[in-house]
C-alpha cells in the first residue's frame, strides 16, 4: 500500500517563511534559552517546540557524585539518555487498546474499588490541570521564612497523612520523561513514599480485600494534594506530581538519602523495605537537601538475592552488568510487567524480601558482625583501629 508522504507529514500548503528566516528564528530561540539557563543546563527533546530545549538540571551534580548510583561513565550515560530518554511507562501501558488488567483486578479484589479508582482519576486530573496553570489554589501571602522549620513542618504533616518515607532533593531531568519537562517549573522535589501494608503483601499471590501496588498508588493520589495545599498555606508555590512513571523516583529517593537500591532495582528503605509507592511535590523554595546515605543494603542484597531466585518470570538478573554507563542489575521489564498483569500484580519480589517483610533491623542483624558497620559506626571504627567488639 502506497503512503502519501507529504500528507503524512502534514506539510503547510502555503510557505509562510523562507528557509533562512526559519533558521534565524531557531537560532534566536536557542540563544534565548541559553541566556535563561545556568551552567548546569541540559538539552532535552521537546514536545512543545518540535526540536529541543535547554533546561536547568541541578540534580545532575548530586547523581554524578552519588556513590550509591554506580554511574561509571558519565559521558556514556548522558549520551544514552539524550538519544533514548526514559518513557513514562512501558509502551503497552500507554496503549489505549491494552487489556484493562488492573481495573478489573480492583473491581474483583478490592472491597472499595470505587474509592481507589475515584482517587486515582480525580487526583491525576487535578495534577494535569495545575500543570497547565488551571484552577491553581491560592498561595498564602505570608511566607514561613525559616526554610529549616518549613521543611520539618512539611515532613511532619506528610507523615501524619501516612507517608512514611519523606525526603528532599533536586530533580535530575535525565531521570524524568520528556513528556513532562515543561511541567517541572521548580527544581526542588519533596519525595513522598506511602507504605503497602505488610498483611496485604503477605496474602499474595491471592489478594483479598486489597491489592498491594494499587493500595499504595491510591493513597498517594488521595493525599498528595493535601501536602501541596499545606505548603501553599505556608506561603510557597508548588505543584503535586503523580505516582506514575514520569519521574523515576528510585534514583531521586537514593539521592535524598531515603534508601539504597535493591537487587530488583527499586529502593529499599529502613521504614518498609520496598513496600512503598512514591509520589512527590515540586516546590518553589530552596529547602535544605537530604544527602545520600549508605544503609548497608547493597551488602545484604548481594548475599541474599531471594527476589532473583524466586522471580516467577526470571526478570531479575543474577549479576550486575554494564548498562548505559552504569553498573546495575537491569530488570527485564517486559517479563516483569507481563507477570504483574496476569498474576494479580505479582509482587513476589517484595513478598520474599527479608528487609521488606521481616524488617530492616532483623535483616541487617543476620549479616556477619564485620559487615554491620552501618549499624554501629563507632564499634566499626574501633575494630578497624585494632580494638575488639564487645557482644
Amino acid at each position: 500500500m502506497s503512503v502519501n508522504v507529504k500528507s503524512y507529514h502534514e506539510y503547510d500548503k502555503e510557505k509562510k517563511s523562507s528557509y533562512g528566516e526559519v533558521v534565524r528564528g531557531w537560532q534566536q530561540e536557542k540563544e534565548r534559552m541559553l541566556e535563561n539557563t545556568l551552567s548546569n543546563r541540559i538539552q532535552r527533546w521537546s514536545y512543545t517546540n518540535g526540536m529541543f530545549k535547554y533546561f536547568n538540571n541541578p540534580g545532575k551534580a548530586i547523581t554524578d557524585n552519588n556513590p550509591y548510583i554506580n554511574i561509571i561513565d558519565v559521558e556514556e550515560f548522558d549520551l544514552s539518555i539524550k538519544n533514548h530518554p526514559f518513557p513514562p511507562d512501558p509502551p503497552a501501558f500507554n496503549n489505549k487498546n491494552r487489556p484493562n488488567f488492573f481495573g478489573t483486578l480492583m473491581d474483583e479484589y478490592v472491597d472499595d474499588a470505587e474509592w481507589y479508582k475515584s482517587n486515582l482519576s480525580s487526583s491525576y486530573e487535578r495534577i494535569l490541570k495545575e500543570a497547565r496553570g488551571e484552577d491553581l489554589p491560592q498561595v498564602n501571602h505570608e511566607k514561613l521564612l525559616d526554610l529549616n522549620v518549613l521543611k520539618n513542618e512539611i515532613i511532619q504533616y506528610a507523615k501524619s497523612l501516612g507517608f512514611v518515607s519523606v525526603g528532599v532533593t533536586k530533580i535530575d531531568r535525565r531521570f524524568v520523561s520528556v513528556e513532562i519537562d515543561d511541567d517541572l517549573i521548580f527544581d526542588t522535589v519533596i519525595l513522598l513514599g506511602y507504605e503497602m501494608p505488610h498483611d496485604v503483601v503477605h496474602r499474595y499471590p491471592e489478594p483479598k480485600h486489597d491489592t498491594a501496588a494499587y493500595y499504595g498508588y491510591a493513597h498517594c493520589a488521595a493525599y498528595v494534594h493535601d501536602v501541596a495545599d499545606f505548603i501553599r498555606s505556608k506561603g510557597y508555590d508548588c505543584r503535586a506530581r503523580s505516582w506514575e512513571g514520569f519521574i523515576k523516583y528510585s534514583v531521586h529517593a537514593v539521592n535524598a538519602g531515603l534508601g539504597n537500591f535493591s537487587t530488583y532495582g527499586i529502593v529499599h528503605t529502613k521504614e518498609a523495605g520496598t513496600r512503598l509507592k512514591y509520589t512527590s511535590v515540586i516546590i518553589d523554595a530552596e529547602l535544605p537537601l537530604d544527602m545520600p546515605e549508605d544503609f548497608n543494603i547493597e551488602e545484604f542484597c548481594a548475599r541474599c538475592r531471594m527476589c532473583q531466585k524466586s522471580c516467577p518470570s526470571g526478570a531479575i538478573p543474577k549479576e550486575e552488568s554494564r548498562y548505559r554507563g552504569t553498573i546495575k542489575r537491569t530488570t527485564d521489564h517486559i517479563k516483569c510487567f507481563d507477570m504483574m498483569a496476569i498474576k494479580h500484580e505479582c509482587v513476589q519480589c517484595i513478598r520474599v524480601c527479608p528487609i521488606s517483610m521481616l524488617g530492616y533491623d532483623t535483616a541487617m542483624a543476620s549479616l556477619p558482625r564485620y559487615y554491620q558497620y552501618n549499624r554501629d559506626r563507632k564499634s566499626y571504627e574501633f575494630d578497624y583501629l585494632g580494638g575488639a567488639y564487645e557482644d
